[in-house]
């Protein structure tokens, strides 16, 4: 699979599970599904640029700016008029064509399947982002989502969800407890994630990396596409 095609489908996962956040957490009006944006207006989100924020897909130029449109318009292109770009948001793209994965088996173990709002809770407590997330995301009511957790003594300390696109799982919300890092856990939820999106005949996973995280991915054979770019109102950081 072409890494082009990767990067479409990143992008657009991305900017579906914004919208399912802002659709069910919000109201289908907080929605945002324009051919230059897809994503959500979540005002109780403010300035959080991964919730407020709408995605620019592959092929768009961005958007002119609206009073409409969302805290953050991200994209991969390398200036959005009317805004500033906030360098330290920005995000690699990533993707792995799964029937060209190997050896993914190894190390995957069976994992269980959090609530939303146990996700939701261990996100806020690793990214120290708390109040916003867990109302959000405990609304979801959309078919397309699943949750993977590992556990320590019964209590979830590892956690990532994925929504499906057609035949491509996008990756999101994975955190790791702080007590929990460096143990290899994100990996083997991982690989636990992906051998089920395999064994359900999706052909690609993508998700959109935190600094922390490009190096666990790419171990597991995920690639590089574009940098995504997150831009803000001028005058609302950058």
């Amino acid at each position: 699979m072409k890494d082009s095609v990767l990067l479409r489908r990143s992008i657009h996962g991305f900017g579906e599970m914004v919208a399912a956040l802002g659709r069910w957490g919000v109201g289908v009006d907080a929605e945002i599904r324009q051919p230059d944006a897809i994503g959500a207006r979540i005002d109780v989100a403010a300035d959080n640029p991964w919730f407020n924020a709408a995605v620019v897909p592959l092929e768009a130029a961005p958007p002119v700016d609206t009073p409409q449109l969302p805290y953050c318009l991200w994209t991969v292109a390398q200036a959005v008029p009317g805004r500033v770009e906030n360098t330290a948001i920005a995000m690699p793209c990533m993707g792995i064509h799964l029937p060209d994965a190997l050896k993914l088996a190894e190390g995957a173990q069976e994992v269980a399947a959090p609530s939303l709002h146990v996700l939701g809770d261990v996100n806020e407590r690793a990214y120290g982002q708390p109040g916003v997330f867990v109302p959000l995301i405990r609304a979801l009511r959309d078919d397309r989502v699943r949750t993977y957790g590992l556990r320590d003594r019964g209590v979830f300390v590892c956690v990532a969800l994925t929504l499906t696109v057609d035949d491509d799982v996008s990756i999101q919300y994975v955190a790791t407890d702080a007590a929990y890092r460096r143990r290899g856990l994100a990996s083997q939820l991982l690989r636990s994630l992906l051998v089920a999106a395999q064994n359900e005949g999706r052909h690609s996973a993508t998700l959109q990396a935190s600094a922390d995280g490009v190096s666990v991915y790419e171990r597991l054979g995920f690639r590089r596409l574009a940098l995504l770019r997150g831009y803000v109102r001028s005058g609302a950081g950058g």
